[in-house]
């Protein structure tokens, strides 16, 4: 008995857990990002720079961004949203995928999708260019 009630509980807490993670679509990663500043902890892994550390992205709303990237060079590129995933073309990089943003709870993960690696977490997000970042 205590061994189907354990399985039927790990079973009922994973579906919970599977549950509470989703994507963020399109529209909700507009209205997270559109005209405002966000600070990241980024991870080397997917990460663009390839360095891991604080990042700081000013999206604007007419679709420019701004970069201050972990080591503190600034890069400017211009975003876009397709399909479920936020799109930054970076001037200073040549292999630009597109990012999917899973959400866990309070935690935003921005995922590679080329290469399916965290490229980092959202720590908090600003109204407008809260760094006055300008390339």
């Amino acid at each position: 008995m205590f061994k189907r009630t354990s399985l039927m509980l790990a079973a009922t807490f994973g579906l919970a857990s599977a549950a509470s993670a989703a994507d963020l679509t399109g529209a909700e990663i507009k209205t997270l990002i559109s005209g405002k500043t966000i600070y990241m902890e980024i991870g080397g892994g997917g990460s663009v720079t390839g360095a891991s550390g604080p990042g700081v992205i000013f999206y604007a709303a007419d679709g420019n961004a701004v970069f201050k990237t972990p080591k503190g060079e600034l890069w400017t590129g211009k975003w876009t949203i397709k399909d479920n995933s936020g799109c930054v073309e970076w001037k200073q990089a040549t292999a630009n995928a597109c990012t999917r943003y899973d959400k866990q709870g309070d935690t935003i993960t921005l995922i590679n999708m080329a290469t399916g690696q965290p490229r980092g977490k959202i720590v908090k997000t600003a109204d407008g260019n809260a760094e006055k970042l300008a390339p």
